[in-house]
C-alpha cells in the first residue's frame, strides 16, 4: 500500500511532500497490541466493585494504564512503525520529539481514568454516564493520536478535515458501544470471558479504526533529515517500548487466566468438602460476592469423619449445635483459636484433618484425640480465616444458619446420590423445605449469615467485594455448588430473613401448645412454627400479666384436654353466672385456644392437656429495649410415631437436640457465659497436654503448664487455676465422643447454685532405667495427689425442660 503526492522520489526540505507506503504486517500487530491492551483493560475493571476504596483504585489506574498506554498510545507507534517514507530511505523515516511522546503517553491514560470513573459512579448502567464516559474515552483516542502525530520531528503533517472528522465519529461511537455494551454485562453478572474479549476486539476496532483514517487522510511535508546524533526517539527504541508494554499485558492476562482457572477447580473440589461460606446481606436484599459472582468461603476439612450410620453430621448433631452456640457469641472462642492453630501443626492426628491435607483423620493411635474437638478447632478456625478475608473482626462476623446445605448432588458420576422421598401426599415442594429429606453429597456447606449496614457494605465493597441480586447469581453459584437452583434459591431466600439475634416472645401472656412426636430410633422432635424454629406454636392473650386469680381459675383446669376446655368455655350457664371480668377473661382463652388449634389444624391437639402452672420465658419488648419473661400457659401432648414431620405450611416438627440448643442462645443470655466457661475448659485441657515439655522428668517440676504458659505451683499448696481439667503427665484415653455439647443439654440442673467439680491432679516422676544391654525400663514413683474442688456452671432450666419433664413423666404414669 502506499501514499503519494510526488513522484520524483526524493524530497528536498519544505518543498513537496514524501511519498510513503504501509507495511500490513505491522499493521496487524498494531491491531493486535490494541486489543490486547482493550481486554487486558476490560479484565482489571471487571475485577472493580465501587468506586471507592483502595483496592478499586489501584484497578482503574491498572485499567486505565493498560487502555491508554497499550491500547491507543502503543497502538498508535506501532502503526506509525507501519509507515516506510520515501521508499525506506534510513534518514528519511519519521523521528519523534521525546517531549511530545511523552505528553502523548500520559494524556490518554488521565483522560480514559476519568471516563472509566463516569461508568462506574453508580453501579447501574445510566445513559449519562454512558454518554460523557464514551465521549471522554474518544477524545481520549483523537487527542493521543494527534498529540503523537504533534510530535514527529522531521515531519509536518498535513490533516484533511473530513478524515479528522469521520476518525473521531469512529472512535467516540465504537467506545461508547465497547464499553457501554461491557457495563451493561457487568451490571447484570452476565459479563462471561468471551463477552469481554468481544468488547475487547469492538474497542480495538475503534482505536484502530480512528488511527487509520486519520492516518489516510495525512500527508507529510519533509522538514529536516534525520540526524543519527541528534537528541530525540528513534522507531526503534519506540517499538521496543510499545512490545515491552504488550508484553506486560499478556503476561497479566495469562496470569488472570491462570487464577481463574485455579478458582473454577477450587470450586469443584470444595463442593466436594465441608465449607464455611458466609452470606453477607445489604440493606437492599442484595447478597456479597466475589468480583467472580461467588461466596466468601473457607474450608474447614475433607469431609466429616462419622464413626457409624447413627453419626451423621447434621443440624442434630452434637457438634454442629456446639459451633452453632459458638457462632451466637464468639466472645466464648476468639482467645482460644492462636491455641486451636498451634495445637494442629503440632498434632499428627490434627494435622490429617486440615486444609489440604490429602489424608483422611483416622482415631488417635494412642486414644487421647477426639476427632469432635479437632473439628470444633478446625471450625473455629475457618470462621477466623473467613473474618479475615472479610476485613471484619470474628465478632461481626454473623450467625451460622440452622441447615446444611449439601454440596456436589449434581455431578451423580462422582457418586452423588439424591434419595426423594416417595410418600403420598407429600408434595414435591414439600419433601425440599423438610428437613428429614436425605441427601447424599459428596461435600457439605454451612452458611454465617448475617445482614451489613450501609457503612459496613461500603467498606466491603471497598476491600474488593460486591453486592448482587440473588436472581442474577443464583444459577452461577448453583453451578459452583453443584446443586440445582431449585434447590438453593429457597435457601437464599430464608437466608435473607435468616434474624441476627434468635427471636423471643413478645411480652404478655401466650397460649402454647407442646407438641413431641417419637422417633423409631431414639429421641424425639418437636413441634414448631416454620418462621420461628426455636419457639413454640402460640398465641398471645391481650393481657400484660396474669392475675392472681386468673392463676387459680386455670388451676381447677390443669391437665384437662383441650376439647374439654373449650366446651367448659362455651357453656352458656357458667357465663351466666360469671362476673364482667370473668367474661371476658373467658372470651381471650376461647379465642385464643381455638386461634391455636387452627394455626396447628391436626387431630392430636384436641388431646393435648392443660400445664396448669404458668412458666416464664424470655422475651423481648421492643419500646423499651429490655429483656424480660413472657407468661406461657402450655398445653402438651405425645404426637403418634406415624404423624407427618410437616403437618402444614404454618408449623412442622423439628429436632429436639437442636431445638434445645436454642433455647441458649438469645440476646443477653446469661447461658452465655456459662458456654464460655465449658468451651475453655474443654480446649485449655487438650492444648495443655500438647504444650508439655517432652523431658519426661519435667514433670515432677513444681511448674503446670496452663493454656497461657506456665503456672508456678508450690508443693502441697492448692493452687487457683481459671480452666480446671485434666492435667496427669500422663496421656488419659478420651471417651468416644468427649463433646461438651452433649451436656449442654441433658445435665442435670437440679442443683439451685450449680454442681460440685472435682479435679485429681497425680504427680509421678517417670525415670528411665537401663540395666546392661537391655533396654530402658520405665521406674515409676508416686509422689502424692493433689485434689481441688470448685463449682461447675449449670445451665438455667429452661421453660421447655419443664414441659419434657412434665409430659414424659406423665406418660410413665400411663404406662405403670
Amino acid at each position: 500500500m502506499s501514499n503519494s503526492t510526488s513522484s520524483n522520489g526524493t524530497a528536498a526540505a519544505g518543498e513537496d511532500f514524501v511519498f510513503h507506503s504501509y507495511d500490513a504486517g505491522f499493521i496487524v500487530l498494531s491491531y493486535i497490541v490494541s486489543v490486547v491492551g482493550c481486554w487486558t483493560s476490560l479484565e482489571l475493571l471487571h475485577k472493580r466493585t465501587a468506586s471507592k476504596g483502595l483496592y478499586n483504585w489501584y484497578l482503574l489506574l491498572g485499567a486505565a494504564t493498560a487502555m491508554g498506554a497499550v491500547a491507543i498510545w502503543s497502538m498508535h507507534f506501532i502503526g506509525n512503525r507501519a509507515i516506510t517514507m520515501d521508499a525506506g530511505q534510513p534518514d528519511m523515516q519519521i523521528g519523534y520529539n521525546a517531549a511530545f511522546t511523552a505528553g502523548s503517553f500520559f494524556l490518554p491514560i488521565c483522560v480514559v481514568g476519568i471516563a472509566f470513573y463516569l461508568f462506574t459512579i453508580s453501579e447501574q448502567v445510566s445513559f449519562t454516564g454512558t454518554v460523557s464516559g464514551g465521549c471522554l474515552a474518544g477524545f481520549a483516542i483523537c487527542g493521543m493520536h494527534y498529540l503523537g502525530q504533534g510530535g514527529i520531528s522531521n515531519y509536518h503533517a498535513v490533516y484533511d478535515w473530513r478524515f479528522v472528522l469521520g476518525s473521531g465519529i469512529i472512535a467516540v461511537v465504537a467506545a461508547t458501544l465497547a464499553l457501554g455494551i461491557f457495563f451493561y454485562f457487568k451490571s447484570g453478572w452476565t459479563n462471561t470471558w468471551w463477552k469481554r474479549s468481544a468488547c475487547a476486539f469492538l474497542l480495538a476496532v475503534g482505536v484502530s479504526g480512528m488511527h487509520w483514517v486519520a492516518t489516510v487522510g495525512t500527508s507529510y511535508r519533509l522538514e529536516s533529515v534525520v540526524d543519527g546524533n541528534q537528541n530525540g526517539l528513534s522507531r526503534r527504541t519506540t517499538v521496543v517500548v510499545v512490545l515491552c508494554l504488550a508484553i506486560g499485558c499478556c503476561i497479566t492476562l495469562v496470569i488472570f487466566a491462570i487464577i481463574g482457572q485455579r478458582s473454577r477447580h477450587r470450586m469443584a473440589d470444595r463442593a466436594q468438602q465441608v465449607v464455611l461460606a458466609c452470606a453477607t446481606w445489604d440493606q437492599d436484599g442484595r447478597l456479597l460476592v466475589t468480583p467472580e459472582g461467588l461466596l466468601p468461603c473457607r474450608k474447614i476439612t475433607n469431609s466429616y469423619m462419622e464413626r457409624s450410620f447413627e453419626d451423621i453430621f447434621s443440624t442434630e448433631h452434637p457438634v454442629f449445635c456446639w459451633i452453632y452456640r459458638a457462632s451466637r457469641y464468639w466472645q466464648s472462642v476468639t482467645d482460644l483459636i492462636p491455641g486451636m492453630r498451634m495445637h494442629l501443626r503440632s498434632s499428627s492426628f490434627a494435622k490429617r484433618s486440615r486444609p489440604g491435607s490429602a489424608t483422611q483423620p483416622r482415631d488417635s493411635p494412642d486414644g487421647t484425640e477426639d476427632y469432635s474437638q479437632v473439628f470444633k478447632e478446625l471450625f473455629c478456625i475457618a470462621a477466623s480465616d473467613l473474618a479475615t478475608m472479610l476485613q471484619e473482626p470474628l465478632e461481626n462476623l454473623g450467625v451460622l444458619y440452622d441447615e446444611i446445605v449439601s454440596t456436589g448432588t449434581t455431578k451423580k458420576s462422582r457418586g452423588a446420590r439424591i434419595f426423594a422421598s416417595s410418600q403420598t401426599g407429600i408434595s414435591n415442594d414439600d419433601i425440599e423445605s423438610s428437613p428429614s429429606r436425605i441427601i447424599f453429597g459428596r461435600g457439605q456447606l454451612l452458611f454465617i449469615v448475617r445482614r451489613a449496614d450501609k457503612l459496613e457494605t461500603a467498606q466491603l465493597q471497598a476491600s474488593g467485594f460486591r453486592f448482587a441480586p440473588v436472581p442474577q447469581v443464583v444459577e452461577h453459584l448453583a453451578r459452583s455448588m453443584q446443586v440445582t437452583v431449585k434447590e438453593l434459591q429457597p435457601r437464599l431466600d430464608r437466608m435473607k430473613e435468616f434474624p441476627r439475634h434468635i427471636r423471643t416472645l413478645d411480652p404478655g401472656v401466650h397460649l402454647a401448645c407442646f407438641a413431641l412426636r417419637p422417633l423409631f430410633q431414639r429421641g424425639f422432635d418437636i413441634l414448631v412454627p416454620k418462621e420461628a424454629k426455636n419457639l413454640l406454636p402460640t398465641v398471645a392473650l391481650p393481657i400484660a400479666a396474669l392475675d392472681m386469680w386468673q392463676i387459680d381459675f386455670i388451676t381447677r383446669f390443669d391437665d384437662w384436654e383441650v376439647g374439654k376446655c373449650l366446651q367448659w368455655l362455651s357453656k352458656q350457664s357458667i357465663l351466666e353466672s360469671a362476673t364482667p371480668r370473668e367474661k371476658d377473661f373467658f372470651g381471650q382463652l376461647y379465642n385464643g385456644l381455638f386461634a391455636l388449634g387452627q394455626k396447628i389444624n391436626d387431630e392430636f391437639f384436641q388431646s393435648a392437656r392443660l400445664t396448669a402452672r404458668p412458666l416464664r420465658a424470655p422475651c423481648y419488648n421492643p419500646e423499651t429495649g429490655m429483656h424480660g419473661q413472657a407468661e406461657i400457659i402450655a398445653f402438651r401432648v405425645i404426637a403418634d410415631v406415624h404423624q407427618s414431620r410437616l403437618l402444614n405450611d404454618r408449623v412442622e416438627f423439628t429436632s429436639s437436640r437442636f431445638f434445645l440448643c436454642q433455647q441458649h442462645v438469645y440476646q443477653k443470655s446469661p447461658d452465655h457465659s456459662i458456654f464460655a466457661r465449658r468451651a475453655h475448659r474443654e480446649f485449655a485441657s487438650l492444648l495443655e497436654r500438647k504444650e508439655r515439655p517432652a523431658n519426661p522428668r519435667a514433670s515432677s517440676s513444681n511448674y503446670r503448664r496452663g493454656f497461657f504458659g506456665r503456672m508456678p505451683s508450690s508443693p502441697g499448696v492448692p493452687t487457683a487455676s481459671t480452666y480446671s481439667g485434666q492435667r496427669d503427665s500422663s496421656p488419659s484415653t478420651v471417651k468416644e465422643d468427649s463433646s461438651s455439647e452433649k451436656h449442654l443439654v441433658d445435665e442435670p440442673t437440679s442443683a439451685p447454685f450449680g454442681g460440685i467439680h472435682v479435679s485429681n491432679e497425680v504427680t509421678i516422676d517417670v525415670s528411665e532405667v537401663r540395666r546392661g544391654d537391655r533396654s530402658p525400663d520405665v521406674e515409676m514413683s508416686n509422689l502424692g495427689v493433689f485434689s481441688e474442688a470448685g463449682v461447675a456452671p449449670i445451665e438455667r432450666e429452661t421453660y421447655i425442660d419443664e414441659l419434657i419433664s412434665l409430659t414424659i413423666a406423665e406418660r410413665r404414669q400411663q404406662r405403670a
